[in-house]
């Protein structure tokens, strides 16, 4: 039942942002429209991707990747990260954090399986944090292009100053740490394989 009802907030927020991206387009927004349209293209990957690898991903991996995304989606459309400045983007920041560390921490008990590397749970949980924080890092240099090569984004100015862009990786690493001490908290009492064969056990098995 809470995993039926974590999918309809996946499902609810993938609609947010088409009826944003209908918003923008009906507005004359069409870069925000664009960028609405590539937002959910990539809200439906997982989707895709768990039903080619035959994996069964938890409820909230596809919450919070639609969560994230429509972040950003409405940020730009409705002007949030000018009008909610600076706390709807250190809120976008902690969510998007909060969702690359977990599929950090995914992916790599996916491959620590396959490739039979037989990590510790202490390894996964520092991999997780480094996870988030390279993307995090990534992120923030592609922010400091956009504004010396366009200008800035849709919104202004991606970059406002040191101590902005500092903020934004310090709460991508608080989620990321989040999702490390989560983690560790699980490991207690479950195995690192014990992930992987819930994301492989697809339902009727």
């Amino acid at each position: 039942m809470l995993a039926e009802r974590g999918m309809w907030l996946a499902y609810l927020f993938q609609a947010l942002m088409v009826l944003n991206g209908l918003f923008a387009f009906a507005t004359g927004k069409l870069a925000q429209a664009f960028t609405a349209t590539f937002m959910i293209a990539l809200s439906v990957v997982p989707y895709v991707v768990a039903a080619r690898e035959n994996i069964r991903f938890p409820w909230f991996v596809y919450f919070l990747i639609s969560l994230a995304l429509w972040f950003h989606v409405a940020g730009y459309t409705q002007g949030f990260y000018v009008d909610l400045y600076p706390y709807y983007d250190k809120m976008a920041h902690l969510v998007s954090g909060t969702t690359i560390a977990l599929l950090g921490f995914l992916g790599v008990i996916y491959l620590d399986k396959h490739w039979k590397m037989a990590l510790t749970p202490t390894f996964v949980a520092g991999f997780t944090v480094i996870f988030g924080m390279a993307l995090g890092g990534v992120w923030e240099i592609y922010e400091f292009l956009v504004d010396q090569v366009f200008g800035g984004s849709l919104a202004g100015p991606m970059q406002n100053s040191l101590e902005d862009t500092m903020l934004d990786m310090i709460f991508v690493l608080v989620g990321s740490v989040m999702v490390a001490a989560v983690a560790l908290v699980y490991f207690r009492t479950h195995e690192v394989d014990d992930v992987t064969e819930s994301l492989e056990e697809l339902p009727g098995d």
